[in-house]
C-alpha cells in the first residue's frame, strides 16, 4: 500500500468536504479552529500508536523545540483553565478587540509569553485576526460577528443531536467521555445530555461506580429540519471506522470478509435507457429493505431478554447523479 499517495488524495477530499460544509447556504463558519484540532488531535492518535516525539515533530516537517512549542500552544492554557492557549487568545481578541500586543501579554501573564506571541502571529498571518502595527504596540481585532452569523436555537439543536449520536454510539458512557469525543465542552454537553434525558431520548443510569448515560436509538428522519449535521457525521463515522477496520485486519479472508468493509459502484445509464428507473430508485428500494429491518429488530429486542454482549452492524448506503455532459451533480445520502 502506497500510504503517501493515499494520504494525500485522502486530505485534498477531505479539505474539499469541510471547505463545502462552512459555505453552505451561503454562510461562512468560523476554521480558526480546524488547524489547531488536526494538529492536536493527529499528534494524540500517533503518539497513542507508540510513535515517538521526535518522529512524529519530523513528520510534520519540524524541528522538535519548534513541535514542542506547537504543543504548547494547543494545550490548556494556565489563564484560561479548560481552553487551550489558541482558543483563548482567540477568544480573548474577538472579545476586546481590537487589543494590542502588549493587552494580550499582559491578559495571559500566567502563559508562556513566547507561545501566547506565538499565537497572535499565527493568528495574523493565517488572516483570522487582523493586525495594524508592529511589535508588541501593534493592535489586532476580528472579522465581524455578521461573517459568522449563527441562529443560537439551531446550534443548541444540532448539539444535542450530536451529544445524542455520541451517546448512542459509544453507551454506556460517562459524561466526561461523552465531552472527549464531541469536543463541545462540559458545559455545553451538560445542556444537552439533561435536554435529552427529559425528552427520553437518553437514560442515565447511577451506580456505586458512577453515572453512566445510554440510547437504544438515534434517528434523524430523512428531509428533518433539525439534526443533519449529526446525520453527516453518523455517515461520515460509518465509512471511516469501517475502512479502519478493514485496514486494522489487512485482507481479510476469515468468516468476517462479508461484514467489515465496503464497496463503490457505478452504474453508467442515459435518459430513456430500460434500467434508467431501476437504478436511479436504488437507494430508496435499500432505505426501505433496511428500514423494515431494523423495525423488526427493534420490535423483537423490545421484549426479549439477552444478557451477553451484543454485536452492532453499522450499514451505510449512499448514492450521487452525476451528469457527465457538463450538467452537474445531484445525490443523496
Amino acid at each position: 500500500m502506497n500510504a503517501h499517495l493515499l494520504i494525500d488524495a485522502i486530505v485534498q477530499q477531505t479539505m474539499v468536504f469541510i471547505a463545502e460544509l462552512a459555505t453552505a447556504g451561503g454562510v461562512r463558519a468560523p476554521l480558526a479552529h480546524v488547524a489547531e484540532q488536526v494538529f492536536l488531535e493527529l499528534t494524540d492518535e500517533l503518539q497513542q500508536r507508540g510513535v515517538k516525539k521526535n518522529v512524529i515533530a519530523d513528520m510534520f516537517g519540524m524541528a522538535l523545540r519548534t513541535y514542542h512549542r506547537r504543543v504548547r500552544e494547543l494545550s490548556e492554557s494556565k489563564t484560561e483553565v479548560g481552553r487551550s492557549v489558541w482558543e483563548a487568545v482567540l477568544g480573548y481578541v474577538k472579545q476586546k478587540g481590537p487589543v494590542s500586543g502588549h493587552d494580550v501579554l499582559r491578559r495571559f501573564a500566567g502563559d508562556d509569553a513566547e507561545v501566547v506571541a506565538g499565537v497572535l502571529r499565527d493568528l495574523a498571518q493565517s488572516g483570522v485576526v487582523y493586525r495594524a502595527g508592529k511589535g508588541d504596540g501593534a493592535r489586532y481585532r476580528i472579522a465581524e460577528e455578521s461573517d459568522f452569523a449563527d441562529e443560537e436555537g439551531a446550534t443548541e439543536a444540532a448539539r444535542e443531536h450530536i451529544v445524542w449520536l455520541s451517546v448512542y454510539r459509544n453507551a454506556p458512557t460517562t459524561e466526561a467521555d461523552i465531552v472527549a469525543a464531541t469536543h463541545l465542552g462540559a458545559e455545553a454537553c451538560h445542556v444537552a445530555l439533561e435536554s435529552l434525558i427529559r425528552k427520553g431520548r437518553v437514560v442515565e443510569t447511577r451506580s456505586s461506580a458512577g453515572v453512566t448515560y445510554a440510547a437504544d436509538r438515534f434517528e434523524v428522519p430523512v428531509g428533518a429540519a433539525q439534526g443533519w449535521e449529526a446525520a453527516v457525521l453518523d455517515h461520515f463515522q460509518a465509512v471511516v471506522t469501517a475502512i479502519i477496520a478493514k485496514l486494522g485486519r489487512g485482507q481479510v479472508r476469515g468468516p468476517d470478509k462479508d461484514l467489515i468493509g465496503g464497496s463503490t459502484w457505478s452504474l453508467d445509464v442515459w435518459p430513456g435507457h430500460p434500467l434508467e428507473a431501476e437504478a436511479k430508485g436504488l437507494l430508496k428500494k435499500v432505505r426501505a429493505s433496511v428500514e423494515d429491518l431494523r423495525t423488526r429488530i427493534d420490535a423483537h429486542n423490545a421484549s426479549a431478554v439477552f444478557a451477553g454482549a451484543r454485536q452492532r452492524i453499522l450499514f451505510y448506503a449512499g448514492q450521487n447523479v452525476r451528469d457527465d455532459a457538463g450538467g452537474g451533480d445531484s445525490g443523496d445520502d
